[in-house]
């Protein structure tokens, strides 16, 4: 009973020592969703334009002349943007993977897929999109969104917060993305 006794109170007086060092024990909340561009935008091949949703010409085909384009190339791009909160005491992540093709002047095709990623204390509980939400071929610009629910859950006391995380990505036909 003794020794049982000690363990308990070393236990008391090692846990402050470690919440004040820093780390996931002394956060009382899931952090902040941050988007991001993880890679690219890189050229593809224009028959590289896939995902689980798809717009425009077929991929690599020369896009009409448009007012202020005169004659146009078109090039493709891919990238991937992400969003969703990180911290000491894990992450959890919604993925957009983009590709589109452009003439510098308007978007010629475009396609996206969505993957997550979790760690730690989040939970994920749910993933919902891409779908096209602004923008279109033969425009500057074209968008996608996306979120995801999930869950945060302090260990040891099981306090959860809940959140959702939106992604919404825009790609413009010179190959530059935007994530927000």
């Amino acid at each position: 009973m003794r020794k049982v006794l000690f363990m308990v109170l070393l236990a008391l007086v090692a846990v402050p020592a470690a919440s004040a060092a820093g780390g996931p024990r002394n956060q009382t909340g899931p952090s902040p969703s941050v988007a991001t561009v993880v890679s690219g935008p890189t050229r593809i091949l224009p028959g590289s334009v896939t995902g689980t949703i798809t717009a425009g010409s077929a991929a690599g085909a020369a896009a009409p002349a448009v007012s202020g384009c005169g004659v146009c190339l078109t090039q493709c791009f891919g990238a991937t943007v992400r969003s969703g909160p990180s911290d000491a005491s894990g992450h959890v992540y919604i993925y957009q993977h983009l590709s589109w093709c452009g003439n510098g002047y308007t978007i010629s095709s475009a396609g996206a897929s969505q993957s997550y990623d979790q760690d730690g204390w989040y939970q994920l509980q749910a993933g919902y999109g891409p779908w096209f939400s602004g923008g279109c071929v033969g425009c500057s610009s074209i968008s996608v969104a996306g979120y995801i629910l999930w869950n945060w859950t302090l260990q040891l006391i099981g306090i959860t917060h809940t959140g959702t995380t939106n992604l919404s990505s825009t790609m413009y036909p010179w190959g530059g993305v935007s994530a927000t």
